[in-house]
C-alpha cells in the first residue's frame, strides 16, 4: 500500500468516527424530544412522533454515509478529513426537518408546543441559507456538501405544506406547492431513462424571489397566531404565482415551450414588452408605496388616538392586548421602511404580518385588503424607484456569500 493510498483510508476513517458521532448526537436529539414532548403528550403519541423523526435521521444518516468519498473541495479537489462548518449547518437542517417530521403523524399540538413546527421550519430556512454562506467563507465547498444540500431540499416544503392542509390552514392545492420540486426530478429522471433532452432552465429574475417569500409565507401560517382566511388569503397570493412559474419551468425543462420561445417577438411587441417590464419594475412599486404611505398611515394615526379597548380574551401570543401591540410595532416598522424604500420588500413582508396578526383581533376591512394586495406585490417587485436602500435585490439574484463581482 502507498502512502497516497494510507492517507486517503486513513481521511475516510477520521470522517466515519465523525458519522458515528453524528449518529449519537441525533440519538441525543431524539432523546431530548422526546423528553421535551412529555410535558404534553402521552407516551404512545410521543414515541408514535419519535419513530417517525428517527425515521428521517435515518435517511440523512444513510445519505451522509454515501457521500462521504465526495468530500473533496471543489475549487481544488483537496479531499477534507473534517465535515466543515456549511456540513454541520446542513445536518442541523437534518435535524429540524427530523423534527418536523415528527409532527405529521402525531395531533395538532396546543399551548406552547403549537409554536414548534412553525418554529422548526424557520430554522430549517435560516440553516438553508447560511450552510451555503458558511461554506464559500471558509472555502469549503464539497462536492459530499452538495450531495447532502440536495437531499434535503424540497423536504421542508414538503412537510410544512401537509402539515398546513391537514391543520386546516389552506385547502388541498397547498399540497402541490409541497411536491413540485419532486415533481420536477420525477419528470427529469424519466427523460433521462427515455433518452431524451433535459433542457437547461433560463435565467428569471422571480424564481429566487418566488421560492423565498413562499417559504418565508410556509413558516408564518405554521405559527399558531395566523389561522384562516387570512392564510387562505395569503397562501392564495404566495402559492399561485409559485405554481405558475414552477409550470413554466416544467414545460420549459421539457422542451414543450422551446419552440414557440425560440421565435422571439416582433420588434414592436419587443419593446412593449421592455416597456412594460420597466413600468412594473420601477413606476408601479413607487405607485404602490405611496399607496401604503397614505393608507397604513391612516390606519396607525386611528389607532394611536383611538386604541380599541379589549377583553381579556386569550390568543395564541397571550392576550388581545398583546397582538394588538406587536401589530402595531409591525404594522409601523413595515410603513416606515415601504415608505422609505429602506428595505422595502422586508417592510413589505412586516406589513403583511402585520395584516395577520390584525385579522385575528380587529376586522381587516377595506384598508387591510389593499394592504394586503399592495403589499404583496412590493414583495414581489421590489421597491423601485426612489428607494433609499435596497440590499435584498442583490441577494435576490446571488447566493449569500457570493462576492459583488462573481
Amino acid at each position: 500500500m502507498n502512502r497516497k493510498t494510507e492517507a486517503a483510508l486513513l481521511r475516510i476513517s477520521a470522517l466515519r468516527k465523525r458519522w458515528v458521532l453524528t449518529l449519537l448526537t441525533f440519538g441525543g436529539f431524539l432523546w431530548a424530544m422526546n423528553i421535551l414532548l412529555a410535558g404534553g403528550w402521552s407516551a404512545a403519541v410521543r414515541w408514535s412522533w419519535t419513530i417517525a423523526a428517527a425515521t428521517f435521521c435515518l435517511y440523512v444518516l444513510a445519505v451522509l454515509w454515501k457521500a462521504l468519498p465526495y468530500n473533496y473541495r471543489l475549487e481544488d479537489g483537496d479531499f477534507l478529513p473534517y465535515f466543515g462548518s456549511g456540513n454541520l449547518v446542513s445536518l442541523l437542517r437534518g435535524w429540524f426537518l427530523a423534527a418536523l417530521a415528527g409532527f405529521l403523524i402525531a395531533p395538532r399540538a396546543d399551548g406552547i408546543l403549537a409554536w414548534l413546527p412553525g418554529i422548526l421550519y424557520i430554522l430549517n430556512g435560516i440553516a438553508d441559507l447560511l450552510d451555503g454562506y458558511l461554506a464559500r467563507r471558509a472555502h469549503q465547498v464539497t462536492a459530499m456538501g452538495e450531495r447532502l444540500d440536495m437531499s434535503l431540499d424540497g423536504f421542508g416544503v414538503l412537510f410544512a405544506s401537509l402539515l398546513l392542509y391537514r391543520y386546516g390552514k389552506l385547502p388541498v392545492w397547498i399540497l402541490l406547492v409541497g411536491i413540485a420540486r419532486f415533481l420536477f426530478l420525477l419528470v427529469a429522471k424519466l427523460r433521462e431513462m427515455r433518452g431524451k433532452p433535459i433542457y437547461e432552465l433560463p435565467p428569471s429574475v422571480l424564481r429566487r424571489a418566488l421560492a423565498g417569500v413562499q417559504m418565508g409565507f410556509l413558516g408564518g401560517a405554521l405559527l399558531p397566531v395566523f389561522m384562516p382566511p387570512a392564510t387562505v388569503w395569503a397562501g392564495a397570493f404566495f402559492s399561485f404565482p409559485f405554481l405558475l412559474h414552477f409550470g413554466r419551468d416544467l414545460l420549459w425543462m421539457a422542451g414543450i415551450c422551446q419552440n414557440s420561445m425560440a421565435l422571439g417577438l416582433h420588434p414592436r411587441f419587443a419593446r412593449l414588452a421592455r416597456l412594460g417590464k420597466h413600468l412594473s419594475l420601477k413606476w408601479l412599486p413607487l405607485a404602490l408605496r405611496l399607496t401604503l404611505g397614505i393608507v397604513v398611515g391612516k390606519q396607525l394615526w386611528g389607532w394611536l388616538n383611538a386604541p380599541p379597548s379589549f377583553l381579556s380574551a386569550w390568543t395564541p401570543l397571550g392576550s388581545a392586548q398583546t397582538q394588538y401591540d406587536l401589530m402595531l410595532v409591525f404594522y409601523t416598522i413595515g410603513w416606515v421602511s415601504v415608505v422609505l424604500g429602506l428595505v422595502g420588500r422586508g417592510g413589505a413582508a412586516l406589513l403583511l404580518i402585520g395584516v395577520g396578526l390584525q385579522q385575528g383581533i380587529l376586522p381587516v376591512g377595506w384598508a387591510g385588503f389593499i394592504t394586503l394586495a399592495s403589499a404583496w406585490l412590493v414583495l414581489f417587485l421590489g421597491s423601485g424607484l426612489v428607494a433609499l436602500w435596497s440590499p435584498e435585490e442583490w441577494l435576490i439574484h446571488h447566493r449569500l456569500g457570493e462576492g459583488r463581482n462573481e
